[in-house]
């Protein structure tokens, strides 16, 4: 079934907000000529596995344009196909952007949203899996993204890129075989901006590629996704994920101290950088205090650098990772993430801290 016909059978308009919504990515679709007389579209498939209809709100990010979003209605159990979703749903004569897909948290637990992004040419089709990633899964500030590229670089083309979900400066690595750090480039990106980079180790990071060259994504605040992708000589494409990672961290997050009495209140009890539940913080006049608890493995002297909160009036107060808060009217209800740079001299990492206004 064409998007078009979709669309109008439909009588779709706008999705309103939705109050609890999840957000899924598929971070690479696209239409039109490639390199080497390539010729290239995207399918999108989306199957509601709940006895009820579900709606979602499907965008198109090209860059920093948005293209729709328009809604697609799938009744119980229905499955929807749209072929060169980038060309049918959207109008984009040629590009690449990536599928941001909308939906109410209960609709969005009975979605299973899969892509193909596929190259026609004399000798038949060759495509690939682009799988939906949902946003609470995305690389986030102290992660680092792996991409690996190609056994043999020639004859090859390794391409890679990145869907911003927030605000993120990410400073890009390309890593050689034997652990040597090739190149880097820091760039920024605005929240919902989409880019790809074509052979994109010469073209944004400035040198030749070599065999098992790994690119890598290090995010120093902001949330991300990331792929890769390789395409052999034969217009034949490889989907690559960016792999989550983490370097090996010297600092300890053990948690935050909520009232300043040398305990724990709540903990990062599996160790990743992420506190296991949010501080609550009371929307009002006066200021919330609480302290973010650390250690150096060797018992190193720490400095703490606040790098992005969702209330405006956030300070650190003393140099042993206490923080202060006054949180406005208007977050009242609202979530959010705040995040601190703990250093010592050597290294350093980001840590997240859930919070829930009251």
């Amino acid at each position: 079934m064409k998007f078009r016909n979709l669309i109008s059978t439909a009588a779709l308009a706008l999705l309103p907000l939705f109050a609890d919504a999840a957000t899924l990515v598929v971070p690479a679709a696209g239409t039109g000529p490639g390199a080497n007389a390539s010729q290239w579209q995207s399918e999108l498939t989306i199957h509601n596995a709940a006895p009820r209809a579900a709606t979602i709100a499907l965008s198109l990010h090209v860059g920093t344009e948005v293209l729709g979003p328009v809604n697609v209605t799938l009744q119980a159990r229905q499955t929807k196909s749209i072929a060169d979703v980038a060309r049918t749903g959207f109008g984009l004569t040629q590009g690449t952007g990536a599928l941001v897909i909308e939906a109410a948290d209960r609709d969005a637990r009975s979605l299973a949203v899969t892509s193909r992004t596929f190259n026609t040419s004399e000798e038949g089709e060759f495509g690939q899996d682009v799988p939906a990633v949902n946003v609470a899964d995305a690389a986030r500030a102290g992660d680092v993204a792996a991409i690996p590229g190609p056994s043999a670089a020639e004859g090859n083309r390794f391409n890679f890129g990145v869907y911003a979900v927030d605000a993120s400066v990410i400073t890009w690595e390309a890593v050689r075989a034997d652990g040597t750090i090739a190149a880097t480039r820091t760039v920024n990106y605005l929240a919902g901006q989409h880019a790809q980079y074509g052979t994109g180790i010469a073209t944004l990071l400035g040198i030749s590629a070599a065999d098992n060259d790994t690119v890598r994504a290090r995010l120093t605040s902001g949330k991300a996704v990331f792929y890769g992708s390789i395409v052999n000589a034969t217009g034949d494409p490889t989907f690559v994920p960016g792999v989550r990672t983490r370097e090996d961290v010297v600092i300890n997050f053990a948690g935050v101290d909520l009232d300043e009495n040398g305990t724990i209140d709540i903990a990062d009890a599996n160790d990743d950088g992420v506190l296991d539940a949010p501080v609550e913080i009371t929307t009002s006049l006066f200021a919330a205090h609480f302290r973010v608890v650390a250690a150096g493995e060797f018992g190193e002297t720490l400095q703490y650098e606040i790098v992005s909160s969702p209330a405006t009036d956030t300070k650190l107060v003393d140099a042993n990772g206490t923080l202060r808060v006054i949180a406005a009217g208007d977050l009242k209800n609202t979530e959010g993430e705040l995040q601190v740079r703990i250093k010592t001299g050597t290294s350093e990492t980001i840590v997240t801290i859930p919070v829930e206004f009251q």
